[in-house]
């Protein structure tokens, strides 16, 4: 909690979006399964998605659903 930081197992249904954000803090995510949608690249099981602090992600969603380990922070604003 002293750094912001918090490290999560995310699930996303079929056809579930994430809200736009702003990145407070690095983020990384780690995609285990499924398809995920970042703007306009395409992960795949295996694929890491670095985002430094102060950029956002206007889109984030999958269509086939989708297990990620992200790691990030908890100051992120969402839009």
């Amino acid at each position: 909690t002293e750094r912001h930081r918090v490290s999560m197992l995310v699930r996303l249904a079929p056809d579930t979006e994430y809200p736009p954000h702003t990145h407070a803090g690095l983020e990384e995510l780690h995609l285990l399964e499924g398809e995920l949608w970042i703007d306009d690249r395409k992960l795949h099981p295996g694929d890491y998605n670095r985002a430094p602090p102060g950029t956002g992600d206007k889109r984030v969603w999958s269509e086939t659903g989708c297990t990620c380990v992200l790691v990030t922070s908890t100051l992120d604003v969402l839009r």
